[in-house]
């Protein structure tokens, strides 16, 4: 007998407890099975015996305080690091639509009944190792490997529908068949589930994953009808015929995938949902069956679909960027000899400590395609790709950081910092053996070669404009108007100011262009060089970041205005010379 239970024997040796306290449920059922379980869970035939004998455990130093819900007839109790339960011999009842049961002292054969199954209803007392099987079909069920509610299935079902769930996740841990009339009182009582919560469901399809036959449990989820209680974003890709590339339709694919997949829960959430975008992506062009972006929908559902079921963040996050990234590999050719070093480096950033699992992934995808497109050799290439390039990076990323690009390129903005570490990743990428200060530099001459091009982009829109409002005969106030729009419209472009600033950019310049209207006309190029002047102290007051900018725009804007009224001075001195 398990050791604890010799202590817990010895201890209640000539006590009301003795004769009265049984083990029941998975333990009894794996020493039948010749299992080992440290599952211990304690039934005591008493009136709140449950708390009694933990209570008693606790004074005679045997276990720590107990923790007791005496409304359940409940305890708990943790003796040399285990935890044990231990309850009262109970019935219950529970009213129509709550799963809080009303609860009540009932005799051992009484609470017997009112368990799930005939495997879990065996009990052994505790003092001198007897089993006993008070449904009569406890052993023999085990021994058949049959899945049998202890009694009505109907009352079972109703009275914890969450039963219907460990019905199948004890038919593919155990490897065991669900008796006929149980199966008919699972499809009868399925729409029960909807009343459990999404945590419970959750915690019962979870060991369903983590089993031995995960995708036998997602079959038997679609037998009995639960599915659309689980996952029932799976029926639309139930059926859904595939390409030349499959030899099965996506949910039968989805299952061999699930199937080649090791028993670790972000990994089998990836592998059963990676292709349930294919549902909203499928596209037929001529007979040619697409599934164009399929990773990034399925990652988008999935994420839906974990939340839903109360995952935590980080499993959620884990199986989502597994599910977006499955697709990387697939041009990379039989040997991933397609595959450039950049792009490997790319990889090994992106995916981090999940590599491995990625691969896993798509070597599991690769294995369950057609035939002749499994690409049999890929993984085994690329896992030697990783190993070779790896010994070439000395670290996992970039040798800069925010504050060193804040530092050197003298950047305020949130938005161009996060620009320039890309850049400098991007940099990296290609060179993994560049230095700090090799990297900066490269950095400083980028932001003068953005400098250059957003110089000469707004000075060319302020020329062209000014001499189409002389050519037109626009009013200049007008003129100066629109053009300012479209200086504030390049600024947006190139990333110079948050919205906000640049919405106030434009009101400021607004105001400025109206104002030197009023000093200068009707002499333009006054107006213009007096109209420059107060949109750029507006402009300094209002948004400083991008004062040098709106100067050299308004330099632009000047020197076009100038050209223009010199042009026309000459055509008006030649003119009268005529």
């Amino acid at each position: 007998m398990n050791k604890i239970l010799e202590l817990i024997a010895s201890a209640i040796r000539n006590t009301e407890f003795e004769g009265k306290t049984y083990v029941v449920g998975g333990y009894v059922r794996d020493l039948i099975m010749k299992k080992t379980s440290s599952d211990i869970d304690l039934v005591v035939e008493m009136d709140q015996g449950g708390g009694k004998l933990a209570e008693f455990l606790h004074t005679s130093g045997l276990s720590g305080k107990p923790v007791t819900f005496e409304r359940f007839g409940t305890s708990f109790v943790m003796i040399k690091g285990h935890k044990i339960e231990i309850v009262m011999t109970r019935k219950e009842s529970y009213p129509d639509k709550t799963r809080k049961p009303v609860v009540g002292t009932a005799s051992i054969q009484e609470d017997i009944f009112r368990r799930d199954f005939t495997i879990n209803s065996l009990i052994m007392n505790i003092s001198n190792g007897v089993i006993s099987d008070l449904t009569g079909l406890g052993t023999e069920d085990i021994r058949n490997r049959m899945i049998r509610s202890t009694s009505d299935p109907a009352i079972i079902f109703s009275e914890d529908p969450l039963r219907m769930l460990r019905a199948i996740r004890f038919a593919v841990q155990l490897d065991f068949k669900i008796e006929a009339d149980t199966a008919v009182g699972i499809i009868k009582n399925r729409d029960r589930l909807k009343d459990i919560s999404w945590e419970r469901r959750r915690d019962e399809f979870t060991a369903m994953l983590l089993s031995a036959e995960p995708d036998r449990a997602v079959k038997m989820l679609f037998e009995f009808g639960l599915m659309k209680y689980v996952i029932p974003e799976l029926l639309q890709i139930e059926g859904l015929e595939q390409n030349k590339y499959h030899d099965k339709n996506v949910l039968d694919h989805s299952l061999q995938v699930l199937r080649k997949s090791s028993p670790e829960l972000c990994l089998r959430l990836a592998a059963l949902l990676h292709d349930i975008g294919k549902a909203e992506s499928r596209s037929d062009d001529n007979g040619e069956i697409h599934f164009y972006g399929h990773e990034k929908t399925g990652a988008e559902s999935a994420a839906k679909i974990l939340r839903r079921l109360k995952y935590p963040k980080k499993t959620r996050d884990i199986a989502v960027l597994l599910i977006r990234n499955h697709m990387r590999l697939k041009q990379a050719g039989k040997s991933a000899e397609n595959l450039s070093d950049k792009a490997v480096y790319r990889l090994i950033r992106d995916l981090g400590d999940q590599l491995d699992h990625l691969l896993e992934l798509v070597d599991a995808d690769n294995q369950s395609h057609a035939p002749d497109y499994r690409m049999n050799g890929q993984i085994k290439s690329m896992k030697k790709r990783f190993i070779e390039l790896r010994k070439k990076i000395d670290r996992t990323k970039p040798p800069v950081n925010g504050n060193d690009i804040i530092e050197i390129l003298k950047i305020p903005s949130s938005r161009d910092i996060k620009y320039y570490l890309a850049k400098a990743e991007e940099l990296w990428l290609e060179n993994p053996k560049i230095t700090k200060d090799q990297l900066l530099q490269e950095l400083i001459i980028s932001k003068e070669e953005n400098m250059e091009k957003q110089e000469s982009k707004v000075t060319r829109t302020t020329r062209e404009g000014v001499k189409k409002a002389y050519d037109v005969g626009e009013d200049i106030v007008q003129a100066l108007s629109r053009i300012v729009k479209e200086i504030v419209k390049t600024a947006k472009t190139e990333d110079m100011s948050t919205k906000e600033k640049v919405h106030k950019l434009a009101q400021e310049a607004l105001e400025g262009a109206k104002e030197g209207a009023k000093a200068a006309q009707p002499d333009a190029e006054e107006f213009v060089k007096k109209a420059s002047h107060v949109i750029v102290d507006s402009i300094k007051k209002a948004a400083p970041k991008v004062a040098h900018f709106a100067q050299d725009a308004f330099v632009g804007l000047y020197e076009g205005a100038k050209d223009v009224y010199e042009s026309k001075k000459k055509d008006d001195e030649e003119e009268k010379k005529d």
